[in-house]
């Protein structure tokens, strides 16, 4: 297929002060085998460098024939960026790989070929390495962790439930299914990114494909949101808050029955109670615990097998302060 016959391929990343990073995932744009291409960069208000960064490959995009676009906007989250970027898209097929994760040199060519050969797919996935900052030029594994759900073709509800590969790098959609799905290009400006905003209309539409072969490079940052890094309960806590928010607000803009929309607030709940419930007992928060707790005992729901015994101790004054003695004691000697 001559370039003049392939599909026009947009490609957003949003970024914010990503000036150490983004020269990987620029370079692998560059080493595409499939250059019917258009990149567009939205800067969310980088105080960092990285404008200087972006454009210096301006020229080096445009002598490869891909159209390059840097955007710069007020700091508002890389939803807020990657809706920014929506607006100038031309292409019929689209990625929006973030700043630090970049691909390998087929990785735009087989996508297209998958949705090329599965017109009744409206987004395609791929596996992706595993690498760290550390150590970037050897994976340690594969982002799927081989999931037994990961062809799954109907793909809302493992989405829906965290059950899924959400790697922006690791996705392509098809324009006419995202714009058929989202009013005016809009999505929830969630600060903990787009891909649920993107992804759950589609998937509750549509058919989704699956690539065993991982075609990008997923940076795993300490200091990354994205990434899942959350070091202290104040920030896992309100992770999982912003997460919860960003469905929940997704939920209500995909046309579906009044008692699916129910049901999947429910599976949502539950889902997200099991986490505060853990989360809860890691940090050995009582309050937080017993808060989760409410959500199974308001609906006369079963408490999960696994959280018998953290419940019993955090009943408990006595178990739930040698617990916390014992905890402490660990970590003692660990350091």
């Amino acid at each position: 297929m001559t370039k003049i016959n392939q599909p026009l391929v947009s490609i957003i990343t949003p970024g914010w002060n990503g000036k150490s990073f983004v020269y990987r995932l620029l370079d692998s744009i560059l080493l595409q085998t499939y250059t019917h291409i258009e990149y567009i960069y939205v800067d969310d208000g980088s105080t960092d460098g990285t404008k200087d960064v972006v454009l210096s490959y301006k020229n080096k995009f445009e002598d490869r024939g891909i159209s390059f676009q840097y955007i710069y906007k007020e700091n508002g989250g890389v939803s807020t960026a990657v809706e920014k970027g929506l607006q100038y898209v031309n292409g019929e097929y689209l990625c929006w790989p973030e700043y630090d994760d970049w691909l390998t040199p087929d990785s735009i060519e087989k996508k297209v070929k998958y949705l090329e050969e599965h017109p009744d797919c409206a987004v395609v996935t791929s596996d992706a390495w595993l690498v760290s900052e550390k150590q970037v030029d050897c994976a340690y594994g594969v982002l799927s962790r081989y999931n037994p759900n990961r062809f799954d073709r109907n793909h809302f509800v493992q989405a829906l439930l965290s059950n899924s590969v959400f790697t922006a790098a690791c996705q392509m959609c098809r324009m006419s299914a995202f714009d058929a799905t989202h009013i005016n290009r809009k999505i929830y400006p969630s600060p903990i990114g787009p891909n649920w905003q993107i992804l759950l209309p589609m998937y509750y539409k549509y058919c989704r494909g699956f690539i065993q072969e991982p075609l990008c490079y997923y940076l795993v940052r300490e200091d990354s949101i994205s990434n899942g890094n959350y070091k202290t309960f104040e920030k896992r806590k309100k992770a999982i808050e912003e997460f919860i928010k960003a469905i929940k607000n997704t939920l209500i803009t995909i046309d579906m029955p009044t008692d699916d929309l129910h049901l999947y607030q429910d599976l949502l709940d539950e889902k997200y109670a099991l986490d505060k419930l853990q989360l809860g007992y890691e940090s050995m928060d009582r309050e937080y615990f017993n808060q989760a707790l409410d959500y199974f005992v308001e609906r006369n729901k079963p408490i999960p097998k696994r959280f018998h015994t953290q419940q019993r101790v955090f009943k408990s004054n006595l178990l739930f302060s040698i617990m916390k003695i014992s905890r402490k004691v660990k970590h003692f000697i660990k350091c």
